[in-house]
């Protein structure tokens, strides 16, 4: 036996280089061709997830490429979304991820009443996979309206089912035999239970753990049919027959328990020797489009096989064995921890500041830098109950299938029993989410595309020709510049971030140099239709009985409900605004406002420039310019802040069309080739010089039917007493969604003082090398 684990322990250690005959190839394309499109996956950081009417509902999203195991950086357009009891969408944000986080809010505003809700993100491109990545958490708000508990009187019904290790049970072969059992709120449930032969002789027992799960060990023979008798909590039993007993094939008892490798027990049974003497398997190991390969043989009814940990994927790893007509015959989930780090969050209280109090928070453990989020809660809190922390959404999520209960719980403070109690609740899984025979026929298309900003197509139709380039005003998020068309005066922009009631605007320059508003045709691609939750999904939740029964909110608890007080007003006049302009490369700039004098004064920018510093002249079309100073050349020139290449533009340009000239005559911009001496800055005019009846404007202005929503600025609920029992139990201390930690420094941050003596930091992230942070802190802090 030791031989045959030590053979086969080598054959694993070398799984990339070993061939698998003339099928091998096959198997291989199909599934690399299933995960030939990357996948993201979405994890919703929220600050709770129980809320009052009149609180915001803040997260923060985070994305994740599920091959490479990091931050998603360039996934941009996140769509999310509050759904009603029925699924059906109440409000929707698209959302701009940079580096793979975006944060923002939904005001919990007349629109809700009391009740269930639920919050989905995801993008456009998820839609291209059967599987769906989708986040989803329940939320809940309290209103002043009590609701009705619809659960109670419903009699208890509880499920059970025996779910052998590989997904069957052979004859003759020592198997382990997961179970579990839930009630009708799919709740597990402690039980216990003994296994009879059709004899009623007793062959196996079992007991659960607290959340309804276990294994036992069980020979099954030939012609045989096993019974379980299973004693509930509240002693009430139920009867129920095990799964049919093959009388050929193979079973696996993996063992996970070792620090330094995972031990794959593979058995099966004289007959199948008898029958398949020389037959070979194909073992798959492999996680979301990774794989690895090795064969099996039996020259005995046993065989053992030892992979150490670092050679295998880091987190759930998935092992499929293929008969020799590839068709899968087993498969089986484990979690791998190696290469996984811990992280040790460290929170401190520094000091109190009038009604502030001073915290700071770093990480000592994973000795990098990391983006996390911080929601802060009274110690006593019942309004924070998440499905999923960072951890579960990203490292369990994507290979399980079905309903599983509190799936955070397995990575909270892993230890030997965590890990126990998530390899129970792996083999109850049976086989992952994939689906081979999808695997093998059903590839996912591209026929959703991967969003990136929006995409801007546009064509100019007056003037009808003559357009080279049109000139882009600056945006919120883009500078201006200027856009070569094609021969059909035709352009189209990619990556473009509009925020919401933002314009975007056009112009051209004819062939006076000045600005005018052309008359263009534009189209917008941006998806962010109104959809629907699954009734799938709803139907695993609704049964779950929700917080907001029988509650009212306390009389006054917002400050909302008090007295309003007389109003007022204050006057003061408004202070002059200082011209803007970008002073890069400007050391003494001199800012000229183009007002009517300077108008009559100067017949066009030319003529301005050469009376101000510079040398400058125009013929046949062309412009020249260059620095007064001996030997400094031509000076660096900017329109709009986009500098020019040539000053051909600037051709009998009238002073009509220019809000701002900036000059400085003596600032250095080194180049490539040689130093250039002298700036000059001319900005655009945005508001008309001359009093005229009708429209001015020089440009075309339009808005997108879709844009991006931005994230305010944390803002705390005007609670009216934080010593309210009911503020403990459901108020929110604090909301921290971009929160750098670093190898170097404590980061340091205020909260408001609440009067809290405790309060609790759940804090979720990613550091740089893609390992997940999700941690619960409790502080004392008076």
């Amino acid at each position: 036996m030791k031989k045959t684990t030590f053979f086969l322990l080598c054959l694993i250690t070398t799984l990339p280089f070993i061939s698998f005959g003339q099928t091998q190839t096959t198997i291989e394309d199909e599934y690399y061709s299933y995960f030939k499109l990357p996948r993201e996956g979405l994890f919703l950081h929220l600050n709770k997830t129980t809320y009052f009417k009149g609180e915001e509902i803040w997260f923060k999203g985070y994305a994740y490429d599920q091959r490479n195991q990091l931050a998603s950086k360039g996934t941009t357009n996140i769509k999310v979304g509050i759904y009603d009891d029925e699924g059906n969408q109440v409000k929707k944000g698209l959302y701009a991820a940079q580096n793979g986080v975006t944060y923002g809010n939904f005001a919990v505003d007349s629109i809700f009443s009391a009740g269930t809700y639920y919050i989905k993100a995801e993008t456009n491109w998820m839609k291209n996979f059967k599987e769906n990545d989708a986040f989803i958490q329940k939320i809940e708000i309290l209103t002043d309206t009590q609701t009705t508990d619809n659960t109670k009187g419903e009699v208890a019904k509880y499920d059970f089912q025996f779910l052998p290790e590989g997904g069957h049970l052979v004859a003759n072969t020592l198997s382990n035999i997961g179970f579990k059992v839930i009630d009708n709120n799919g709740k597990g449930v402690i039980a216990s239970g003994v296994v009879y032969d059709s004899n009623k002789k007793e062959v196996a027992s079992f007991k659960s753990n607290a959340l309804g799960m276990g294994k036992f060990l069980l020979q099954p023979q030939k012609n045989t049919k096993y019974t379980a008798e299973i004693t509930l909590k509240n002693d009430s039993t139920i009867t129920t027959k095990l799964p049919e007993i093959k009388t050929q094939g193979i079973s696996l008892m993996l063992q996970n328990s070792l620090d330094d490798k995972v031990i794959l027990d593979f058995s099966t049974n004289e007959e199948t020797l008898k029958n398949n003497a020389e037959k070979a398997y194909k073992i798959l190991i492999h996680q979301s489009g990774k794989l690895k390969i090795a064969t099996l043989q039996f020259s005995d009814v046993k065989k053992a096989v030892s992979i150490q940990r670092n050679q295998l994927f880091k987190g759930i790893n998935i092992i499929t064995v293929f008969d020799e007509n590839k068709k899968p015959i087993l498969e089986r989930i484990f979690f791998n921890d190696d290469g996984i780090k811990s992280s040790k969050i460290n929170v401190t209280k520094l000091n109190n500041v009038k009604d502030s109090i001073i915290l700071s928070v770093n990480e000592l453990q994973l000795n990098e830098n990391a983006n996390v989020s911080i929601s802060i809660l009274p110690e006593e809190t019942e309004a924070y109950h998440p499905k999923h922390s960072i951890i579960s959404a990203f490292y369990l999520k994507p290979h399980a299938k079905g309903f599983i209960e509190n799936p955070k719980y397995y990575f909270e403070n892993m230890d030997k029993k965590k890990k126990y109690e998530l390899d129970i609740l792996l083999l109850t899984q049976g086989w992952s989410r994939y689906d081979w025979k999808d695997i093998f026929s059903k590839k996912p298309l591209t026929t959703h595309r991967f969003e990136n900003g929006i995409t801007i197509s546009g064509r100019v139709n007056r003037p009808a020709s003559g357009v080279e380039q049109l000139f882009l005003h600056a945006t919120k998020n883009h500078p201006a510049k200027f856009i070569d068309l094609d021969e059909n005066q035709s352009f189209k922009l990619t990556n473009f971030f509009l925020e919401k009631e933002e314009e975007i605007r056009f112009s051209y320059i004819n062939d006076k140099g000045a600005l005018k508003k052309p008359s263009m045709y534009l189209r917008f691609l941006i998806s962010n239709e109104e959809d629907k939750l699954s009734e799938s999904y709803l139907n695993e939740t609704k049964k779950i009985q929700s917080v907001t029964s029988n509650f009212n909110i306390p009389k006054d608890f917002f400050y909302e409900n008090a007295e309003a007080l007389d109003t007022v007003l204050l006057k003061a006049e408004k202070k002059k605004e200082t011209p803007k302009f970008n002073n890069l490369f400007m050391n003494n700039p001199s800012v000229t406002e183009i007002t009517l004098e300077e108008y009559s004064r100067y017949i066009n920018i030319v003529q301005y420039l050469n009376f101000n510093g510079f040398n400058a002249s125009e013929d046949m079309g062309r412009v020249f310019i260059t620095s007064r100073i001996p030997k400094a050349g031509e000076p660096a020139v900017f329109f709009n802040d986009v500098r020019l290449r040539n000053f051909d533009i600037l051709y009998n340009m009238s002073l009509a069309e220019i809000e701002r000239i900036v000059t400085d005559r003596y600032s250095v911009i080194p180049t490539m080739q040689q130093q250039t001496t002298g700036v000059i800055k001319i900005y655009s005019r945005q508001t008309p010089l001359f009093k005229k009846s009708g429209n001015t404007a020089v440009y075309l202005s339009a808005q997108s039917p879709e844009t991006f929503e931005t994230g305010k600025k944390y803002y705390a609920p005007k609670y009216a007493s934080y010593l309210n029992p009911i503020f403990q139990k459901y108020g929110t201390v604090s909301w921290l969604p971009m929160v750098e930690l670093n190898t170097k420094d404590a980061t340091v941050f205020k909260i408001y003082d609440t009067y809290t003596k405790n309060i609790t930091l759940f804090i979720e992230g990613i550091s740089e090398s893609g390992q997940l942070i999700s941690e619960r802190k409790t502080i004392q802090i008076r």
